[in-house]
């Protein structure tokens, strides 16, 4: 075992001991939740704090483990590409039994699993160990099996098993917003083992000045921009996206969309961009190296999108490309689907278009390009909404509450 941080003293290790299980390394997962460090400050203040998961292809951050103590698994991962991210995910199952048998003799108080990964929770829940499974929000049944009915009926089925062992086993979920716990009660999980934690904004999205870059990146002035990132697949509604741009740029020769991120569905996304006949009106970047990369390229745009496939999967879904797109200040064009419908209000802080309703989508568009003042106020209002929504220091607090009710049940 790897230990990060300052040597814990003799009374410090008799403190009950949290493992912070992801396959990610602690960096990566730093990034994609931003409340980590906050997280694990407030539970340091009353547990030791073992994070579980892979080396990455970056140098470790001394800041980011600072406190921890750390389990790293064999191997590293390389988040950029999607093939390594596919083979560490398959080694990281073929481990799973040999990492429980050692969670085993260290006697945890409690398994704090971020591993959303089909048949993972379930698998730690076996373990017998108090678990608390922190969000289910990518339904993976569903993106892997969801794309026919009999597909559909087995994934439903393989959720309320989950769900059922879940409950037998004594887990608790924290659910990401109110329709991700209908979600879940739905499927059979006990109502009083839920409780709703907002996930947490990431400051490292801000306005900042782009013009540079815009130009750099062959938009005149008399071009309008629209631009959507994060890793790219099907499931998320890239395929319905760019059939409407097609449309859209017939109508609007003057708008463009720009498409940040890869990973690994960008071959898939160029050879449709290619097929459609789109390369004049849509550009994708491709994976960008770093975060400041991203903001700038976001910040570059007029207009940013927060799209999600009209399906079960996404029923719930808050992704992160919605809080990030907010926080640019930009006005922020979303799927209203009832996850993203929490949080966006539309036209007070966002803008919102019916799901599968390409009229809705382009009227939301063309107000945004048609009145530019007003489309701007609601942008800037979209910064408040993220701050008010997805508060980190909120959501640590509301975990370590979880979690010390939760080791108190068990004692008693």
């Amino acid at each position: 075992m790897n230990h990060a941080g300052k040597m814990k003293s003799p009374a410090a290790t008799t403190r009950p001991l949290i493992v912070y299980l992801h396959h990610y390394p602690p960096e990566v997962e730093a990034r994609q939740y931003s409340g980590m460090r906050i997280l694990v400050d407030r539970l340091t203040e009353k547990y030791r704090v073992l994070y579980v998961g892979f080396r990455g292809a970056v140098a470790a951050d001394p800041e980011v483990r600072r406190d921890m103590e750390l389990l790293e698994l064999p191997g590293r991962i390389d988040i950029a590409s999607g093939a390594d991210k596919l083979l560490k995910t398959a080694w990281f199952y073929l481990l799973l039994p040999w990492l429980i048998r050692r969670l085993r003799r260290m006697r945890p108080a409690l398994i704090l699993c971020k591993e959303p990964l089909p048949l993972v929770l379930t698998f730690v829940c076996f373990s017998g160990i108090p678990v608390l499974i922190d969000s289910v929000t990518d339904w993976w049944w569903r993106i892997l099996l969801g794309w026919s009915a009999p597909g559909r009926k087995i994934a439903a089925c393989l959720e309320r098993f989950d769900a059922h062992i879940w409950n037998k086993r004594g887990a608790w979920i924290v659910a990401l917003n109110k329709e991700e716990a209908s979600m879940l009660i739905e499927r059979g999980m006990a109502a009083k083992r839920v409780k709703v934690i907002h996930t947490t904004m990431d400051y490292r999205y801000y306005p900042c000045d782009a013009g540079d870059l815009r130009r750099a990146r062959g938009y005149g002035g008399d071009q309008w921009v629209a631009a959507i990132h994060g890793t790219i697949r099907p499931g998320k509604g890239y395929a319905q996206l760019l059939r409407w741009w097609k449309r859209l740029a017939g109508m609007h020769p003057d708008w463009r969309l720009l498409i940040i991120g890869g990973a690994g569905g960008l071959a898939w996304c160029r050879r449709l961009v290619r097929r459609l006949g789109l390369d004049g009106s849509v550009k994708l970047t491709g994976w960008l190296p770093t975060h400041e990369d991203v903001n700038r390229h976001l910040n570059a745009a007029d207009c940013l999108l927060a799209v999600r496939a009209n399906s079960e999967d996404n029923r719930a879904m808050i992704p992160s490309v919605l809080y990030h797109s907010m926080a640019i200040g930009k006005p922020t064009v979303a799927t209203g689907l009832p996850g993203m419908a929490e949080v966006v209000r539309h036209g007070v802080d966002g803008f919102l278009y019916a799901p599968d309703d390409f009229e809705s989508f382009r009227a939301a568009l063309e107000y945004v390009a048609q009145y530019p003042e007003e489309a701007a106020r609601i942008g800037r209002a979209g910064i408040a909404r993220a701050r008010e929504c997805f508060d980190p220091a909120m959501a640590a607090d509301l975990h370590l509450k979880m979690i010390s009710n939760l080791l108190s049940s068990q004692e008693q």
